[in-house]
Parts: C-alpha cells; structure tokens; sequence
C-alpha cells in the first residue's frame, strides 16, 4: 500500500509541475501568436487596386 500512495504521490506532483509549466509558457507566447497572427494577415490581405 505504501507503495501505491508513493507512486500516486509522484504522479501528482509531475502533474502539478507540468500545469505550471505549460501554463507560463502559454502566457509567454501569446505575444508571439498574435504577432504570427497579424503578419498572416497582412501578407494575404487582398490587394484593391
């Protein structure tokens, strides 16, 4: 039994540490998406003449 809540104990901290994770690195490229996001538009707006 101990074992189990060892192992449980593990994959709940790997799970915290990942949320965190991939939580500030979403919050840091947000900038970087919108950026991609505006230069896409611009590259394909069409052209009226």
């Amino acid at each position: 039994m101990p074992e189990t809540l060892e192992s449980l104990l593990w994959c709940a901290a790997l799970a915290t540490w990942l949320m965190l994770f991939f939580g500030i690195a979403g919050e840091q490229l947000k900038p970087l998406s919108k950026l991609l996001g505006h230069l896409l538009q611009v590259a394909f707006k069409p052209r009226a003449k």
